[in-house]
């Protein structure tokens, strides 16, 4: 039986500077995930009372064993912070993210009259960071990895505004689509420098669904959404922050090759929809891999399938990551996941390491 000789901190930390460790990593976004775990608590209390879930999540990371701290944020960022209102999931809720009802953007004179907000009284960032601080604070030694959700500049100012009416302006409002973008990147570089005077480096997260080649093309993706986000995460190395996980979500095979630009990428995690193989060649030299399992298998597959898929990824890309691998869903777990699923995941990075095909040193 395996015994594991790392804690999580320094897992993570040996693969990205050696790509070898006891074993390679097990990484899962689970916000939704951890209430339907623990019993105590809704997805809407999750967002709206961070410190409750990140004692809940500790809890549940302990039992199946994955690596990756939780994450704070979510979805419809942006809105609330600019001005607008989010609805929240209740009890009786199918919606797992807060959902957006009243935007900041409704007109277009509007962009000129919105101003950047200051992170420290800003929506849910003053929450959320509160919540990073009691990881830092309060979690064991070796287990301090919360995630800061920091954006994707053109998936936010897709929530400001509405994203049929974002798409909309890319081909009518150029000009008016890249002041908003524009305001949204200085937005970013704010709520960095808040988190690293309050709660440290930690890792900052970019996930950015609208970026999809099913909304975009490839060429809108180079034009719009990467200039704003090259220029927030230039200006928030600057002020010293140095983990960044790229999610580029959906299916963006098609800006690959924008994403690799992208500077200070601690990590890339892959939507299923990009060939891991893709990634392994493009990104591994640089950043660390993660990825990328179908997530409703997570739901509705079985041990074996889960175990046996995840074997299949461990034996492509472990050893193929000078910046180390992580095995992981696709994006974020679905919250009726199977909890043994989940386990079959980290199971499968146990016994990968205890094989002859895991590298040693």
């Amino acid at each position: 039986m395996f015994h594991e000789k790392m804690t999580p901190s320094e897992r993570m930390e040996s693969l990205h500077e050696t790509g070898f460790a006891d074993r390679p990593g097990a990484f899962v976004l689970a916000t939704g995930f951890i209430p339907k775990m623990t019993g105590n608590l809704t997805i809407g209390e999750c967002y709206e009372y961070p410190i409750r879930y990140a004692k809940a999540f500790h809890s549940v990371q302990q039992m199946l064993g994955f690596d990756s701290g939780p994450l704070f944020g979510h979805p419809a960022f942006a809105v609330k912070e600019f001005g607008g209102r989010l609805s929240y999931p209740r009890s009786n809720s199918r919606a797992l993210f807060p959902v957006i009802t009243r935007r900041p953007v409704n007109k277009p004179e509007d962009v000129d009259k919105l101003e950047v907000p200051d992170p420290h009284k800003a929506g849910d960032i003053p929450k959320e960071i509160a919540g990073a601080k009691f990881v830092m604070d309060s979690y064991p030694k070796g287990y301090r990895n919360p995630i800061l959700v920091t954006g994707d500049t053109f998936t936010w100012a897709g929530n400001i505004v509405g994203l049929d009416t974002l798409l909309i302006w890319l081909q009518n409002e150029p000009d008016l689509a890249k002041k908003l973008l524009d305001k949204v990147s200085e937005f970013q570089v704010e709520l960095v420098k808040y988190a690293l005077t309050h709660v440290g480096d930690i890792y900052f997260f970019d996930g950015g669904p609208s970026d999809s080649n099913d909304l975009i093309t490839s060429k809108q993706f180079e034009k719009f959404a990467l200039p704003p986000m090259m220029s927030y995460r230039r200006k928030a190395m600057k002020a010293g922050a140095t983990k960044f996980i790229s999610h580029p979500c959906g299916n963006q095979t098609k800006n690959i090759e924008y994403w690799a630009q992208m500077p200070g990428t601690f990590a890339t995690s892959f939507d299923f929809r990009t060939p891991l193989e893709t990634g392994v060649s493009r990104f591994s030299k640089d950043a660390m891999i993660i990825g990328n399992i179908e997530c409703i298998q997570f739901t509705l597959g079985d041990v074996d399938w889960i175990y046996n898929k995840a074997m299949t990824k461990l034996r492509m890309a472990a050893n193929r990551c000078p910046k180390g691998y992580m095995v992981a869903p696709g994006c974020e777990l679905p919250a009726l996941s199977s909890p043994v699923n989940v386990h079959a995941m980290v199971r499968a990075a146990r016994d990968f390491a205890e094989g002859p095909e895991w590298k040693r040193h």
